[in-house]
């Protein structure tokens, strides 16, 4: 698995991680107009949050709330701190309104919102206070960036147990920078993409006792580094995985160890997990076919795009009149011990640090060029 780089020995993931953290540098705070337009347009969102730098580069048209700007600090200032009621609202909050829109890749060039409602996160919110022991005194790192839905996870890991988040500094890709942020701010749970986390030294991070991987396969010796002393550190490494179509994270199992097959574990309460196959029939335990999830997670559909929403949110014929399935595109099989095994996609879709890229939008975009 070593590679040369610049005359340097190095893993294999050292490389991916190198060659994207220079990707990520020039990208960072330089979203194109054009995405940002789209967004803005499709989404029809009428009220934007930004900071003094940033709002010159920003369209026209929104209610833009400057967070640094003297007079909105001088107004929020002025507002009750009390929670806030159906009174304060326009009309009562219910489970299935719309919670956030996060776009993802567009086979067709332009990304494509997703509408998650409020249902799905609380499903996901229990989930998680539960099953990693998040406290008031637990320390959560919120590490992603708000244009993928791991930011939320962030959020919410902290917020459904009162612990403290710890924002991370805009720059810090992994490596020794991520590393001395997990130690310096004693963070004890954390979501960290695969590419990110085999950059950074286990033994380094002490207090961290929490470790969410995710967005990409992951490797056994990844496994192997982070749980083969788990016996003394008392940390646990969890394989988790779920579509942004349905509330982050849908499926996970028990703590890895370094002997242990590499699976995506099973689904989390509520979340109904089908293999089927091309005629939408269950495939027995050990035969490979999509997955199909269904359950109070599962999104509402795709913004302004009822095409693609009846395409991917299909009947569930497994399930009550009304049902709903999302069809991921993974390709799964059972273990006999319920935990899922994961084996490609159906499609041309890919993963770049976590981030899901449909190739359709790469072409779309060079079909505009000459030649």
């Amino acid at each position: 698995d070593l590679v040369k780089r610049d005359g340097v020995e190095m893993k294999y993931y050292d490389v991916i991680y190198h060659l994207t953290e220079e990707i990520a540098k020039e990208m960072a705070g330089e979203l194109g107009p054009e995405r940002i337009e789209h967004v803005l347009t499709d989404s029809a969102a009428a009220i934007g949050i930004t900071t003094a730098s940033d709002l010159g580069r920003l369209p026209s048209g929104l209610d833009w709330l400057v967070l640094d700007d003297p007079e909105f600090s001088a107004f929020t200032a002025t507002m009750p701190i009390s929670a806030i009621t159906d009174a304060d609202r326009t009309e009562p909050l219910q489970l299935e309104h719309p919670a956030y829109l996060v776009y993802t890749s567009g086979s067709t060039g332009k990304p494509k919102g997703v509408i998650v409602g409020h249902g799905g996160i609380s499903n996901f919110a229990s989930e998680m206070q539960h099953r990693f022991d998040v406290r008031q005194d637990s320390r959560v790192l919120h590490f992603a960036t708000p244009s993928f839905d791991a930011a939320m996870l962030d959020l919410l890991f902290a917020l459904g147990g009162a612990a403290t988040l710890v924002v991370a500094p805009v720059g810090i890709y992994g490596g020794s920078e991520l590393a001395d942020l997990l130690t310096t701010q004693r963070i004890t749970h954390s979501f960290i993409t695969t590419a990110a986390l085999a950059t950074v030294d286990p033994a380094a991070v002490t207090d961290l006792s929490h470790v969410l991987v995710g967005g990409e396969a992951c490797p056994p010796e990844l496994v192997s580094r982070w749980t083969s002393d788990a016996a003394t550190t008392g940390r646990k490494l969890y394989n988790v995985y779920g579509p942004t179509e349905t509330t982050i994270v849908t499926t996970m199992g028990e703590p890895m160890t370094p002997d242990a097959p590499i699976t995506i574990g099973g689904p989390i309460r509520g979340v109904s997990a089908m293999v089927l196959d091309a005629r939408l029939h269950p495939v027995p335990v050990g035969v490979t076919g999509e997955l199909y999830l269904a359950g109070p997670e599962l999104a509402r559909g795709y913004q302004q795009r009822p095409g693609l929403t009846s395409q991917r949110f299909v009947a569930n014929p497994h399930g009550k009149p009304g049902d709903r399935m999302y069809r991921t595109g993974d390709l799964v099989s059972w273990r006999a011990d319920g935990q899922l095994l994961y084996h490609g996609r159906a499609d041309e879709q890919v993963k770049i640090r976590g981030y899901r890229i449909e190739l359709g939008e790469i072409q779309a975009v060079l079909a505009t060029q000459d030649g």
